[in-house]
């Protein structure tokens, strides 16, 4: 069993690494250019981390963490308004507000993703992943297993509903 941490930096490292992907959802639904929310991202990760010491670990970390990234993403977005597509900051504040109380089922819905996709065996794991991770085609990749887009789309239709119907069942059973 690993230590408990014990300086305000390691618990916050902590907390970063366990909820990077749900941060990086919640940037990203302020930030409609995944580039600049990447750089959001780590700008933000750079601050939490500055501000290690200001962390009350009795309060949320995300609430805390989303916060410190909502001003980032204004500051990105300041630096950015000589563009014509930027939101308008009053948009910005209803998105922020309204976005906080999805990240948790968020968080709980991509561990079960996670989960079920180690569950599927190894062949149709591949498959929908080099389809939807690496972003290869339909028919590049229906190409390479000798068989018709339709055929390969049919496949990838099925396993996106076994995917479904398992991540559901762990939410519903609260079991990411």
């Amino acid at each position: 069993m690993a230590e408990t941490p014990q300086t305000p930096e390691e618990t916050v490292i902590s907390l970063i690494t366990r909820h990077q992907l749900a941060l990086y959802s919640y940037i990203l639904s302020l930030l409609p250019d995944r580039s600049l929310a990447d750089d959001v991202l780590q700008e933000t990760n750079l601050v939490i981390w500055r501000k290690a010491g200001e962390y009350d670990a009795g309060r949320p970390f995300m609430a805390w963490a989303c916060r410190i990234a909502h001003f980032q993403v204004l500051a990105a977005r300041r630096d950015a308004a000589r563009d014509r597509c930027v939101f308008q900051p009053e948009l910005v504040e209803l998105l922020a507000t309204e976005d906080e109380p999805d990240l948790e089922s968020t968080d709980a819905m991509n561990h079960a993703l996670r989960d079920c996709l180690e569950e599927l065996p190894e062949e149709k794991r591949d498959l929908i992943l080099n389809r939807y991770h690496s972003g290869s085609s339909v028919a590049g990749m229906a190409q390479e297993k000798n068989l018709t887009p339709g055929a390969l789309s049919v496949q990838l239709h099925r396993i996106r509903q076994m995917l479904e119907s398992c991540v559901n069942g762990k939410l519903n059973r609260g079991t990411p």
